[in-house]
C-alpha cells in the first residue's frame, strides 16, 4: 500500500477513537449560551414587570434579589476558600523548594568539588608524569638523532679530507 493510503485510513477496528474533545467543547458552549439566554429572559421578564406593575412584582422580585444575592454570596464564599486553597498549596510548594531543591544543590555543590579533585588528582599523578617521560623521551630522540647526523658528517669529511692531501703531494 502507498503512504497516503494508510495516512487517509480511518483508525484500524481494535483501535478507540477519540472524539470526546470536540463534544465537550460543544457541550461547554451550549451550556453558556443557554445560561446566558435564561439570565437574559429572567431580566427582561423582570424589567418589563417592574415598569407594567410595579406593585404587584415587588415581593416577586424581592424574592429573586435575595436568591441571586444568596448565589454571590457563596460565590464569593468559594473564591475565597480557593484563594485560601491556592495560598497553602503556593506555601507547600515552597516548603517543598527549601527541603527538596536545596539538598539536591549541595549535593550537586559536592560533586563539583570532588571531580575537580579527581581532575586535579589524575593531573598530577598521571598526566604530568606522561608529559614529564615523552618530554625526556622526545629530547633523546632528538639528540640521538643529532648525534648520528654529526657522525655521518664526520665519516663523509675524512675521504674528502685525504683526497685533499693526495692533491697537495702532486
Amino acid at each position: 500500500m502507498a503512504e497516503s493510503d494508510v495516512g487517509s485510513r480511518g483508525p484500524a477496528a481494535g483501535e478507540p477513537v477519540d472524539r470526546s474533545g470536540p463534544k465537550i467543547s460543544r457541550l461547554i458552549k451550549l451550556i453558556a449560551i443557554l445560561g446566558i439566554l435564561i439570565i437574559l429572559l429572567l431580566f427582561g421578564a423582570a424589567l418589563a414587570a417592574a415598569l407594567t406593575a410595579a406593585e404587584t412584582w415587588a415581593p416577586v422580585i424581592r424574592i429573586f434579589r435575595d436568591v441571586f444575592l444568596l448565589i454571590f454570596i457563596l460565590e464569593s464564599a468559594l473564591v475565597i476558600a480557593a484563594l485560601a486553597i491556592l495560598m497553602l498549596q503556593a506555601a507547600a510548594f515552597l516548603i517543598m523548594l527549601k527541603t527538596e531543591v536545596k539538598p539536591i544543590i549541595e549535593n550537586a555543590r559536592e560533586t563539583t568539588r570532588l571531580s575537580r579533585a579527581t581532575a586535579q588528582f589524575i593531573n598530577s599523578n598521571a598526566v604530568d608524569p606522561l608529559i614529564q617521560i615523552k618530554s625526556f623521551l622526545s629530547g633523546l630522540l632528538v639528540f640521538l638523532r643529532e648525534l648520528i647526523r654529526i657522525r655521518n658528517l664526520v665519516s663523509t669529511e675524512a675521504p674528502i679530507t685525504d683526497h685533499k692531501d693526495e692533491s697537495q703531494t702532486s
